[in-house]
Order: C-alpha cells, then sequence, then structure tokens
C-alpha cells in the first residue's frame, strides 16, 4: 500500500517538474470555466456547428464525429459531455480499450482508480442488460498552477500516520527544492527524489508489521484524499440503446459543480 502511495506521489512530482500548462481542466485546449457563451465562440472557432433539434454541437474529436453538450451551474460551464457514435457490442470492447490506453498514456491526467480493460471473454450486452454493470474509467486532473507546493505537502500529510516524521521531512524537502528550481535542475531533482523514495520503500520493508485494519485506512484514505484535492476529473462510460452501443465521455471541472450551496 505504501508502495502505491509513493508511486502516486513520483507522478504527481513528475507533472509538477514537467513544467506543462495548470490552469482549468481543458477540452480540445479550452478552459472548462466561465460562461457558456465563451466556451462555445471559441468550440465554433475549431469547426464544432450547433444542432438545434438535439441542442448540442456537432464537430470532429479524437478521430470520430462527435456530438458535444454542455452543462453549466449559475451560468459557469462545469461539463462537456462528448457523445461518440453507435457502433456494435464487438466494436465498443476495442473503443473502450483504445481511449483507456490514450488516457493512461497521457501526462495529463492521473489514473488513481485503477482502470482496467474490457477482457475478451466478458459480455458485454448480458452484464449490462441482466447484471446492470457499468463500465467505465475515470481520470483524476490536477491544476498544477494552483499552488503545487502546498498541494504535494497537504497530499502527503494526509498519510503523515504512515510515515515517520523524517520520511516526510525528506520528500517535502525535494518538493520546495523543486519549486525554486529551474526546469533542467527539475530533471535532475526528479531521479533525486526517486532514488529517496526507493531508499523509504526499502526501509518501510524492513520495518514492515502486518496489520490489516492500518491497510484498510490507508486504502480509504488515499482514495478518498485524492478525489477531494483533484480539480478535475475525465471519465467515460458505455452506454447500450436497442441492441447498439456508444461511449459517453464527461469532462468535470470539480470547483464549479453545485456543493449543496442552493439547499
Amino acid at each position: 500500500m505504501k508502495k502505491a502511495l509513493l508511486i502516486a506521489l513520483l507522478t504527481l512530482f513528475s507533472i509538477f517538474c514537467s513544467g506543462q500548462d495548470g490552469g482549468p481542466l481543458k477540452f480540445l485546449g479550452i478552459p472548462i470555466d466561465g460562461p457558456e457563451a465563451q466556451f462555445v465562440a471559441k468550440l465554433k472557432a475549431k469547426g464544432f456547428t450547433y444542432n438545434s433539434v438535439y441542442n448540442c454541437y456537432h464537430g470532429q474529436f479524437n478521430g470520430e464525429s462527435v456530438n458535444i453538450s454542455l452543462h453549466t451551474n449559475h451560468n459557469m460551464l462545469d461539463r462537456v459531455y462528448v457523445a461518440f457514435p453507435y457502433t456494435t457490442e464487438d466494436n465498443i470492447r476495442v473503443e473502450f480499450n483504445r481511449l483507456l490506453a490514450q488516457f493512461k498514456d497521457s501526462s495529463k491526467y492521473m489514473d488513481f482508480s485503477r482502470n482496467e480493460e474490457i477482457p475478451e471473454n466478458d459480455d458485454i450486452s448480458y452484464e449490462i442488460t441482466v447484471n446492470n454493470k457499468r463500465y467505465q474509467a475515470s481520470f483524476s486532473y490536477i491544476d498544477m498552477d494552483s499552488d503545487p507546493v502546498a498541494f504535494l505537502n497537504r497530499f502527503l500529510d494526509l498519510f503523515k500516520d504512515l510515515f515517520t516524521e523524517e520520511q516526510l521531512t525528506r520528500l517535502k524537502e525535494y518538493i520546495k527544492k523543486a519549486s525554486d528550481a529551474t526546469q533542467e535542475q527539475r530533471e535532475v531533482i526528479q531521479n533525486e527524489m526517486m532514488e529517496e523514495m526507493q531508499k523509504i520503500m526499502q526501509e518501510q520493508q524492513e520495518n514492515a508489521e502486518p496489520n490489516p485494519e492500518k491497510a484498510l485506512r490507508f486504502v480509504a484514505t488515499f482514495f478518498d484524499g485524492l478525489r477531494s484535492m483533484a480539480d478535475g476529473e475525465v471519465w467515460f462510460m458505455i452506454h447500450e440503446r436497442y441492441g447498439r452501443y456508444n461511449i459517453g465521455l464527461y469532462y468535470d471541472n470539480l470547483h464549479n459543480q453545485a456543493h449543496g450551496e442552493d439547499l
């Protein structure tokens, strides 16, 4: 379990060191934020056209002809929904697994859900219609423009009862060191931090004591903590309609969604 945490931290640290663009979650490079009209203007500039019958926008995305629907909360865009074309059961397995691989390969998102491909022996039709199974995958988005040092330190503090104070201090020192470094220096620091993590993992293995209750607490804290700290989520699932299947892809700006403030 601790090994999984260190791997997740290294992933976050790698994104921080990469210097990639931050800001709100984006769709086709367009921030999912602000008024709907602002987003629509940029979407149309990319060749999308409005369909008044279905109240959606039609255009090309990821090599497919798709329909885009938008959702707002208090006039702030919080979701972009992408509807892929309907296809057969055999093809939907291939499309799902291909999209999953593309997201796993992307450096923009983090796979904290341990998403898995649909196995060849799965009867998708039976599983959906009889067992009500949901074939879906989700990826988290972290806005590294919003004080990444504070974010990474806060992430580590979620697990302060699982590591020694000395180990946490050592990791936080690397995070602070990277924040003050140039891009070239960050690459060196990233390699140093990887070596430090390997050392910590070795220390943990040497001092490990079986504790099932602590392991369960770690898993709960790990996933709940990551969900609460993410700025955006991208997830997709298979929809079935009269024996045909398609993928619905959702881009969610978690900050703009309703959180009970209207209750």
